[in-house]
């Protein structure tokens, strides 16, 4: 009886903890950006990679990346799906997605305007690794 009581116990703390074995700082880098310029009638152009540190915390849905415009202090939404993905977003424009288990991450950045976007409009796909 007290052997299932500790299974029971070991169970329900490994199924609560899903989300904490990815939880931590992440290095990622973008493979490739591109995007639009609103000054120059939306023209497209490729744009520089980013390369940026990442705090992501799957339990508490949080994602702070001071170098690509996710402080702690902006304003953010995020959730976590079924199969691990986080997704985030700022009120400022930026969308951030990342799947743990496969490494690769998805981000956009756009501000718009009162008439118009003012601000480049870019997307970016790339590949985090934990520290």
């Amino acid at each position: 009886m007290k052997f299932q009581k500790i299974l029971i116990l070991l169970i329900i703390s490994f199924s609560l903890n899903a989300y904490s074995s990815y939880s931590g700082v992440y290095f990622c880098s973008d493979t490739h950006k591109t995007g639009f310029e609103p000054k120059e009638n939306f023209k497209v152009y490729p744009f520089k990679g980013n390369k940026f540190k990442a705090k992501i915390d799957f339990e508490k849905k949080d994602f702070i990346s001071k170098e690509i415009f996710f402080s702690d202090i902006a304003p953010k939404t995020c959730s976590v799906n079924d199969n691990s993905t986080i997704t985030c977003h700022i009120t400022y424009g930026s969308s951030f997605t990342f799947n743990p288990e496969s490494g690769y991450f998805v981000r956009s950045q756009f501000l718009l305007g009162k008439n118009k976007p003012y601000d480049s409009i870019t997307i970016a796909y790339g590949t985090c690794e934990k520290f």
